[in-house]
């Protein structure tokens, strides 16, 4: 059934489905070329035609891939092509209810390393999230985004900048896509002072980033599994390493500038994905603008640092809710897992050469080794065990609690403990992107009923926290308030203390640090160090 929507800048026909009714595909952005700054849409042509998906960003098509890799389950997913011109659409999902005050809203950001994600992935389809909302007494009107990726999101270099293409196109055209609905979203029942940025991997690590803007975007914040402690920026150097290994990939490395800006310009998206190599590094990088500066532990954990200066949206971004899944590190690259699963001897070896190489003292090293039981003569099989603690702790769990310990406003936290349920290599473990597969409740027919009311609970505490209330005990530096969701098998869901210790998480880093034993930040470059080794 059809419905149509008429605003002061367009007129738009949505689709109702099972009490919501969908806006898809609508163009937020317009590009004058394809590695072009977005300009936002003010007006449309009438009628939009908004009841299909909207072309998706140029990249790899990871969508089948997650769902049998990291979810082991599947869902029907729908055929969209792809466009380097016409791919800034959101969809937009409002409750099929009577709407007498705007909505709280709350804004997807999809995750995907800045390679691969789209917001028709069923996956992450809000819709059944803001039906639930509904029936909830907390209505929410829902977006998902798209955003630029891979050589077309992130490709930069000096030559590039030169010829007016400032890059971090990805980040951009999030920002674009705020802008665009806190001016527009009034008109579909919205309110455009009450929305929530959410996001999970490098969704997270972007709603994290938009904290750098000036200009107010957003006024709540949720970081799912991700930060920019765990996917840092690109140097500049780096970037222009990965440059030479495009423009040698698409055989122009002596190819004048303007040639090979040009053929950048106009590269069919199919021949620019077969020829972009999977393992070359196209995320942000630090470009003094759209990202400042570094996030690092010492800054976030330092009392003296005026982080507000550097993050201004930590002033206008009043609430931070912050989370991780316990088994987060099965997110590693296909290059670091054969790292980590070839049986040739020299894990742990690698390992330590790592942390002598990046630690200040010999003694930090022991005390790390120490704590993870390493030695040079530790077995592939254990070490690859010890690996994966480590990586769990630097990457994502660290991370998760220095952004909460620093957060100026109000902040919650989560631990994700539900193990994954279905067949597969990670069966029985919380895996990556698990937290937001259970969510958006589109799984929920395949779930057992206990662990079908931990993806309702986590979904009813997001609602509550869009709209302004307290969804757990606040988190306090000294008193706690972790939420600990899952296993069903014990509880649904607990509070644990303050940084979910007895919740399976351990404590080991925290307890090197406050002995004055390790510095977070070098242990960082470290884990970084060992999983380039190879």
């Amino acid at each position: 059934m059809t419905n149509t929507l008429k605003t002061s800048f367009g007129e738009f026909k949505g689709k109702k489905t099972d009490g919501v009714i969908q806006y898809l595909g609508v163009q937020y952005a317009t590009l004058k070329n394809q590695l072009a700054v977005p300009e936002i849409v003010e007006r449309y042509e009438s009628p939009v035609d908004a009841t299909q998906y909207g072309p998706r960003a140029v990249s790899f098509d990871g969508c089948e891939f997650e769902q049998n890799f990291l979810i082991q389950q599947n869902l029907p997913i729908p055929t969209v092509a792809m466009s380097g011109l016409d791919c800034l659409n959101l969809n937009i999902l409002v409750p099929d209810i009577e709407i007498t005050d705007p909505l709280p809203v709350m804004v997807f950001i999809h995750g995907g390393g800045f390679i691969m994600g789209s917001n028709h992935w069923p996956q992450y389809d809000p819709t059944r999230l803001v039906k639930l909302s509904g029936e909830h007494g907390l209505p929410v009107l829902g977006v998902s985004i798209n955003y630029r990726l891979g050589v077309l999101g992130n490709l930069t270099s000096k030559e590039l900048r030169q010829a007016g293409y400032p890059g971090n196109n990805s980040l951009r055209d999030q920002a674009c896509a705020m802008k665009w609905i806190k001016s527009s979203i009034r008109e579909f029942g919205g309110n455009p002072d009450n929305i929530t940025a959410f996001g999970e991997s490098a969704g997270a690590v972007s709603v994290l980033h938009q904290l750098d803007s000036e200009e107010p975007l957003f006024q709540r914040a949720i970081s799912m599994a991700g930060t920019p402690l765990m996917l840092k920026p690109l140097s500049l150097p780096r970037t222009e390493m990965t440059y030479g290994v495009i423009m040698e990939a698409l055989g122009l490395e002596t190819a004048s500038a303007e040639d090979r800006i040009q053929r950048l310009l106009t590269i069919t998206p199919d021949e620019l994905v077969a020829k972009t190599p999977m393992a070359v590094p196209l995320g942000p990088f630090l470009d003094g603008d759209i990202i400042p500066s570094m996030t690092t532990f010492k800054a976030l954990g330092d009392s003296s640092q005026n982080l507000e200066s550097v993050a201004p949206g930590r002033q206008w971004c009043t609430e931070l809710m912050i989370g991780d899944c316990k088994h987060d590190v099965c997110l590693l690259s296909e290059h670091s897992r054969r790292w980590l699963t070839t049986d040739t001897g020299e894990l742990a070896s690698a390992f330590i050469t790592s942390l002598t190489e990046n630690l200040s003292s010999q003694s930090s090293t022991e005390a790390v080794l120490h704590a993870y039981n390493i030695t040079p003569l530790t077995s592939d099989d254990a070490a690859r065990q010890s690996l994966i603690e480590f990586a769990s702790d630097i990457a994502f769990h660290a991370p998760v609690v220095a952004f909460a310990q620093s957060w100026p406003g109000r902040t919650y936290c989560y631990n994700f403990n539900e193990p994954n349920p279905w067949d597969g290599p990670f069966k029985g473990d919380s895996t990556h992107v698990l937290d937001a597969a259970f969510l958006f409740q589109n799984f929920n027919e395949k779930l057992d009923p206990r662990a079908r009311e931990v993806a309702v609970e986590l979904a009813k505490s997001f609602i509550e926290f869009a709209n302004g209330g307290a969804p757990w005990q606040e988190y306090d530096k000294e008193t706690g308030g972790v939420m600990a969701f899952g296993p069903s098998e014990k509880q649904v869901k607990r509070l644990v203390d303050r940084n979910g210790w007895g919740n399976e998480r351990r404590d080991v880093l925290f307890k090197l640090k406050e002995e004055g034993k390790i510095d977070l930040d070098e242990l960082s470059v470290a884990w970084d160090s060992f999983i380039a080794r190879k």
